[in-house]
Parts: structure tokens; C-alpha cells; sequence
């Protein structure tokens, strides 16, 4: 799905400002504390997605398309059970919190958010009350308005072509950003983008891709995924404006 407006607003993303601005230790601690809400909320696209595409229910019937379900598996094992620097099996998002403890950053909104919403508390309620950065709340709160509404071809091209798939070159950026800043250490974020340079440009991208061509099998759903795909590059890059800010 490589029409010209997504292109446009995908490349907007890659050489955002905010990648030049990662130039100290305070500026990577401002973009993670907002950022790691997005890492967490991409986990629930793809967890919709298994959901939606796989059997989880018990007992296990045989559900869709068995090529879509072995591509959403094998995305989901990536994604929740990858090995860190140290060689411990975890999350990219647990890899994502080490990598904030490590340059001391605030982690207090986001163990509040998850344990407010472990009790209960409705997603946008917790995000005020965790004091979230107010470009996190925006972002999240539109991620799951995609989710709930339920249109799996949409929720598989956001998660393909506004989050998966972009994910190699925003992350390159901030490399690039971090080897001009020499004087501040960040080994485990950088194993952590290196982690995603290597699974999310290769193999996870490819995986994806195929899965949204498959889902979209009439034009009605090219259409709304389409438009669904615009809407989240939107949303992306309203959160980097945000953390500039």
C-alpha cells in the first residue's frame, strides 16, 4: 500500500526534527518518558490483531487464513519474547523500561498508567490521572480508538505502515542523533534500536506487509485501511511535535 500521501507523510516522520534535537541527556529523557507510551500501546494493536486472527479462546478451533495467522504469530514471539542485551527473554517494552532506568529516567506516569489500568481504570481516565505527557494521552487515545473500532484490515495497516513498517528509519534517525551526541551513554537504548533495526527492517516489515495485502481484499478495505494509515502518521507526528515542544 504505497499510494503518494503516505509516502509524503511517512517521510515527514523519518526526517523529523526531533531526531536532530536528541542532543543530551535531559532531551533523550523528555522523548523516552513520552515515547514509552507509544512502545506500549503498539503492543496492543498487535495483541487486537492475534486476537482477531488467531484462535486464543478455548477450546482451539482453526480461525481465517493459516498463512495470516502464522504471520501474526511469529510477529507476536518477536515482539514479547525477545532477548535483551544480558541474553534474559523479555519484552520490548520491558526492554524499553530498563533502557529509561538506566539514564534515569521519571518512570512514575508510566507504572502508574499500568497499574491504574490493571484495576480497572478506563485507558483515557488513567492517562490523566498517571500524568501522562499530554502528546502521550492524544496518541493513545487515538491508537485504541482504532482499536475499538474493530476493522481488523485497518488496524493490521496501521500497525504495518504507521508503526511496524516505519519503525527502521525513525530509529535509524535517532542513532544517527545519538553517535553525534558522544559525551552521554546509553547502551541499552541503543541495543534496543539496534533490536529493532535488524527484526522490524527485515523480517517483521515483510511479515506484515503481507498480512495487510491479504486482509484487504476489496477495494471498500483498501480504502478504509488507507485512510486509517493517514490518520495514524497524523497522530505520529503530532507526538513528535509534542515532545519538541
Amino acid at each position: 500500500m504505497t499510494h503518494p500521501d503516505i509516502e509524503s507523510l511517512r517521510q515527514q516522520l523519518i526526517h523529523h526534527d526531533l531526531y536532530t534535537s536528541l542532543q543530551t541527556g535531559d532531551d533523550l529523557r523528555t522523548f523516552m518518558e513520552t515515547h514509552v507510551f507509544a512502545v506500549w500501546d503498539f503492543m496492543s494493536l498487535l495483541k487486537s490483531l492475534q486476537r482477531n486472527l488467531t484462535c486464543i479462546d478455548i477450546p482451539w478451533m482453526p480461525k481465517g487464513d493459516p498463512e495470516i495467522r502464522q504471520l501474526i504469530n511469529e510477529i507476536v514471539l518477536g515482539e514479547e519474547c525477545d532477548i535483551d542485551a544480558d541474553g534474559i527473554i523479555m519484552s520490548h517494552f520491558e526492554m524499553y523500561l530498563l533502557a529509561m532506568e538506566e539514564i534515569n529516567c521519571n518512570l512514575t506516569p508510566i507504572r502508574t498508567f499500568l497499574h491504574l489500568i490493571q484495576n480497572g481504570m478506563p485507558i483515557p481516565q488513567a492517562l490523566i490521572e498517571s500524568n501522562a505527557p499530554e502528546g502521550a494521552r492524544t496518541f493513545v487515545n487515538h491508537t485504541f480508538s482504532i482499536i475499538e473500532a474493530g476493522a481488523i484490515h485497518s488496524i493490521a495497516g496501521v500497525f504495518t505502515y504507521g508503526r511496524e513498517d516505519l519503525i527502521p528509519g525513525m530509529f535509524l534517525s535517532i542513532i544517527d542523533a545519538l553517535h553525534q551526541e558522544g559525551t552521554f551513554s546509553a547502551p541499552r537504548l541503543k541495543y534496543y534500536v539496534q533490536r529493532h533495526i535488524d527484526v522490524d527492517g527485515d523480517h517483521h516489515s515483510h511479515l506484515a506487509i503481507r498480512m495487510v495485502t491479504l486482509l484487504c481484499d476489496t477495494e471498500v478495505k483498501k480504502q478504509e485501511a488507507h485512510d486509517a494509515i493517514i490518520a495514524a502518521l497524523k497522530s505520529r507526528i503530532a507526538l513528535w511535535d509534542s515532545i519538541i515542544a
